[in-house]
């Protein structure tokens, strides 16, 4: 009897080592507070970027970033996303089964992934899974010699001190639209100055002209975002899929351009009134963020006269912190902005602002509060 309970224990034993190669997790794994580290193949990924969940005891990942990373691309048809990659395809509903949106992010089992697309899942150290095909060349035990100190560091830092979903009372957005353009270099002289980040929202025809200043933007820390290709009314928004496929072109040309690919979108003229629910769900389920704004310059507005809309952009900004909400400034790269930028900036410094990009971190303010 003694033996067959010690055999009994050990079958549960290997079930439990199972259940974490299959990406589910016991509840004692379900109840830790840090998400585990991920690679593919001979790669750790960055942890800020991809960011799993546990579930039901099971491990969730971003479909559209990981998918990425795994070579299988993403897009949305109707209620249905659609994978290829490696020679195959696979579909998922995206309003029944195991699937849901978590912070902007559509978020399917690790599991269903790997096996849909030939993938292996192992367990090389605690609380990091590795996904791997025919492409992987390290061993699981070479792989954690390789990045010791990534997953050393990440298993000492505590969780909550990453990120910055919660931005201070005293950070401001600032975010430019339609370039880059022949002046968008002395734009980012002046942020340089004033020690600035912004997010660009940014047209594929322009970075294709100017796509020598790209590199400049990324090394500096900017945000990069799309804002289409043709930006006209009845050419973005003759339908969902005109929409999707303009903001996929644009992130098309930007890759080319910075080696980079964005999930920061702002559609032209903000998302009101012509970003209904179906442009919206096309969008979000390829895995993009809908940004509007919460102050205009009105700089489109005074090109000849912008020192008119000085006053009132700082006046906003004041009204908005009174009320505890973070200002999210849309302006233009155009010259009649930069003229006024500087009075604009070193208002703000003095009253103690400090100038961040928009990140995926952050909850998408949009006109319709749509979070996804």
């Amino acid at each position: 009897m003694k033996l067959l309970k010690v055999k009994w224990m050990a079958v549960c034993l290997m079930a439990i080592c199972c259940l974490g190669l299959l990406g589910i997790h016991t509840n004692t794994a379900s109840a830790q507070a840090k998400a585990p580290l991920l690679g593919v193949n001979d790669v750790l990924l960055d942890s800020n970027t991809v960011q799993p969940v546990m579930k039901n005891d099971k491990l969730y990942v971003p479909i559209v970033i990981l998918g990425q990373k795994m070579g299988i691309s993403a897009s949305a048809s109707g209620n249905t996303l659609i994978l290829t990659g490696h020679n195959r395809s696979f579909t998922l509903s995206l309003t029944k089964g195991d699937v849901f949106e978590r912070g902007g992010h559509t978020m399917v089992p690790i599991r269903t992934l790997a096996d849909a697309f030939g993938f292996t899942i192992t367990l090389p150290s605690s609380n990091l899974y590795r996904i791997q095909n025919a492409n992987a060349s390290l061993s699981d035990a070479q792989f954690v010699n390789t990045f010791a100190a990534e997953i050393k560091q990440h298993a000492t830092v505590k969780p909550g001190n990453t990120g910055n979903s919660k931005p201070s009372s005293r950070t401001i957005y600032l975010s430019f639209d339609d370039g880059p353009t022949a002046h968008t270099s002395q734009l980012l002289d002046i942020l340089d100055k004033y020690n600035a980040k912004a997010t660009f929202f940014m047209l594929g025809p322009e970075i294709r002209q100017h796509s020598a200043v790209m590199k400049r933007m990324v090394e500096e820390g900017h945000g990069l975002g799309l804002h289409g290709m043709s930006h006209q009314v009845k050419k973005i928004y003759a339908s969902p899929a005109a929409a999707l496929a303009e903001m996929n072109q644009d992130n098309e040309i930007l890759f080319q351009a910075t080696g980079k690919r964005t999930s920061l979108i702002r559609t032209p003229y903000g998302s009101k009134p012509y970003l209904k629910k179906a442009y919206r769900d096309q969008l979000t389920g390829a895995g993009y963020h809908i940004w509007d704004w919460n102050i205009d310059s009105n700089d489109w507005r005074y090109t000849k006269n912008p020192e008119h809309f000085v006053k009132t952009v700082l006046s906003d900004i004041r009204r908005l912190k009174k009320q505890g909400r973070t200002p999210v400034v849309l302006m233009h790269d155009k010259p009649s902005t930069i003229k006024v930028l500087p009075q604009i900036m070193a208002a703000l410094q003095k009253e103690g602002y400090s100038f961040k990009p928009l990140n995926n971190n952050l909850t998408p303010l949009n006109f319709w509060n749509d979070h996804r």
